[in-house]
């Protein structure tokens, strides 16, 4: 029996990291804990649609051709950090004002209402960012959230 040789494609809609074989059929991974080499892949269903069903476990010896690094299986065990990093500095931006057009910029609920942010208060929020940005390790901090920004939001915010 050959190997099939896979690639690793991204996640899918529901985030189980998906795999494609050289005749664009998809497999995926649904376990919780990744691994650089999963044991166990579950077809698609359908098989040419990444966003499909698992179905039945993959019978045949598989490779992997581009696993998971050892960095982005450090960045796994930091998802609901960098998740909720982003909900919060999201919620920072529509509070501040995403486009500096008032009138456009008042249809976000958050616009300026400390009531609609994740915090009970402004700096609740920035603290609890700060929190989140300190447990992820130097080496893996997001690009698209800097201390600055923190810093710059912990300073804005309160005189709006």
């Amino acid at each position: 029996m050959n190997t099939l040789k896979l690639q690793r494609v991204g996640r899918n809609y529901y985030g189980h990291i998906a795999y494609k074989d050289e005749d664009g059929k998809y497999y995926l991974d649904i376990d919780m804990v990744h691994s650089k080499f999963p044991e166990t892949l579950y077809h698609c269903s359908p098989s040419d649609d990444m966003d499909g069903e698992p179905g039945f476990p993959l019978k045949a010896k598989f490779e992997i051709t581009n696993p998971l690094t050892d960095k982005e299986l450090r960045m796994q065990n930091f998802r609901f950090e960098y998740s909720m990093l982003s909900r919060l500095k999201g919620e920072c931006e529509a509070f501040i004002g995403r486009t500096g057009n008032e009138e456009e910029d008042k249809w976000d609920c958050r616009y300026r209402n400390v009531r609609n942010i994740w915090g009970t208060s402004i700096e609740s929020h920035i603290d609890e960012m700060k929190s989140l940005w300190n447990k992820i390790p130097e080496d893996i901090k997001p690009e698209w959230c800097s201390w600055e920004d923190i810093q710059r939001y912990e300073q804005v915010m309160p005189t709006l």
